[in-house]
């Protein structure tokens, strides 16, 4: 038995394998099958608490390393925010730069504003020039059919008046 959990088996199966005692929850247990058992335990608790005490030093020695690293990381740094504040130069060229970048995409997007605007005029142009096209051939066809009906009615009128003998 090298674990604690394995003697907590043991002690179960102890339990378990015990004789109940008539009408109640209770049993009987071999003292000594328990005692030694927890013997058993004693002699291997220190190593498994060792072996945790080792886990929990591991732990803070990494816990200091990662401290140490971080510190030395901020401080390094700093040293290069100094040296980037000092650089003063390199700031203002790079914002002079950044600013006629700002501006030649304001110009582009201005020009593809005034394109898309030219564009969809000239749609719009297309579909108003369809549209009366298309008002014109249907008035033209209105015409046509109402003047159909009416030479129709005509005709209807003439063969209804034929039919009733001239009246």
């Amino acid at each position: 038995m090298d674990s604690l959990l394995d003697y907590l088996d043991q002690i179960e199966d102890i339990l378990d394998a015990s004789k109940s005692v008539p009408f109640s929850n209770k049993i009987s247990v071999e003292k000594e099958r328990i005692y030694d058992v927890m013997n058993e335990i004693r002699l291997h608790l220190p190593a498994e608490i060792r072996q945790a005490q080792r886990i929990i030093e591991d732990h803070d020695k990494i816990l200091n390393d990662a401290r140490t690293k971080a510190l030395s990381i901020l401080k390094e740094a700093e040293e290069d925010a100094k040296v980037l504040t000092n650089e003063h130069e390199i700031f203002r060229r790079a914002n002079e730069q950044a600013t006629d970048v700002i501006e030649e995409s304001k110009k582009t997007a201005r020009d593809y504003r005034l394109s898309a605007v030219d564009y969809a005029d000239g749609v719009l142009e297309k579909a108003e020039t369809t549209i009366k096209d298309m008002t014109v051939n249907i008035n033209e066809q209105l015409r046509l059919t109402i003047e159909h009906l009416n030479e129709t009615t005509d005709v209807l009128y003439e063969n209804r008046k034929t039919i009733r003998g001239g009246r």
